[in-house]
């Protein structure tokens, strides 16, 4: 029987950690490692972890950084130590529906050529009550979701990411090809692995939502991030979010259009840069499933960003 691994990044989860733990020891299909890596956490979430590991000896596998590296890097650290044959990335503050494992282990072992599957998710509040829509349905009318094949790679070549990390099972056979994650702090960790996996597989989606994904104010990634500013969650703020978000505001007035252009400009830069080497690297296997005419078209079209991006202003 193929084995699962799950990798979940802690950074003061304490309030939602223990939900979503319970949530995946109690799964249908239990994992067989559960990597936890925490980012310097100054609240009882190392107390949480602590008391699993007793409970459930052997299961758990525990990484404390040393200094804070952002989601980026706990989740590269906890997929570099995940030696399973499938792995799941986790949040710490969602809720899995119990038979997720399950049913992701039963998609990827009947579509072997895929080698990565996602799914849809319920939206949640800070309480965990349903917030009337699913992750696909709240997407933007341009860029609806799901997406697979030839548009997703589209997508990620415009340097959107249709598939969220919390959502992504995959299987171990992509980590000689995610790891290691490159270095830019623009190019997150879940674009990367999409990008791998769209252009050297054939990922497939489940319709079901699998995963209760949880909005509230004090998320610092994620598509929490996004979805703040859409009409069905403006109400669920409270006020100290409120309070914050307008401290932020206040700062971000002397922060010049300049600065936030030439940052847009630094990001698409790099962004684009690890994709050309995705590229050169299919190109490099020959992989199915991207020809190489569609290659070429997105190496000419990387060119011309990275070219323009160049040009004197």
């Amino acid at each position: 029987m193929k084995t699962i691994g799950v990798v979940i990044a802690t950074y003061n989860g304490q309030i939602f950690l223990k939900e979503q733990i319970d949530s995946i020891v109690g799964q249908t299909r239990r994992p067989l490692k559960i990597i936890i890596v925490d980012d310097v956490s100054n609240d009882g979430t190392h107390g949480i972890i602590r008391r699993y590991m007793e409970q459930y000896p052997g299961t758990f596998i525990f990484i404390q950084n040393e200094r804070n590296l952002g989601a980026k890097g706990a989740f590269e650290i906890g997929i570099s130590a995940c030696d399973t044959d499938y792995i799941a990335l986790s949040d710490q503050d969602d809720i899995w529906e119990q038979n997720k494992l399950e049913v992701l282990c039963d998609t990827m072992e009947t579509n072997k050529e895929a080698l990565l599957c996602f799914h849809d998710m319920k939206l949640i509040d800070h309480e965990g009550e349903p917030m009337g829509k699913n992750f696909w349905e709240a997407a933007p009318l341009h860029e609806p979701l799901p997406v697979t094949g030839a548009e997703a790679r589209k997508r990620l070549a415009d340097l959107s990411n249709p598939v969220p990390g919390c959502t992504m099972f995959f299987s171990s056979d992509l980590k000689k090809h995610i790891l290691p994650i490159p270095a830019s702090k623009w190019v997150g960790h879940d674009w990367w692995i999409s990008v791998v996996a769209f252009f050297l597989a054939d990922p497939v989606f489940v319709k079901n939502p699998l995963t209760r994904y949880r909005l509230h104010s004090d998320q610092t990634a994620g598509v929490g991030t996004i979805f703040k500013k859409a009409d069905f969650g403006k109400k669920k703020y409270s006020l100290p979010f409120k309070i914050k978000r307008e401290v932020e505001r206040i700062f971000k007035r002397g922060y010049s259009r300049k600065n936030r252009l030439l940052e847009k400009d630094v990001r698409a830069m790099e962004m684009s840069s690890a994709l050309m080497e995705m590229i050169e690297t299919c190109e490099r296997l020959n992989s199915l499933p991207v020809d190489k005419s569609e290659l070429q078209q997105f190496r000419k079209k990387i060119e011309e960003r990275l070219t323009n991006l160049h040009k004197p202003s």
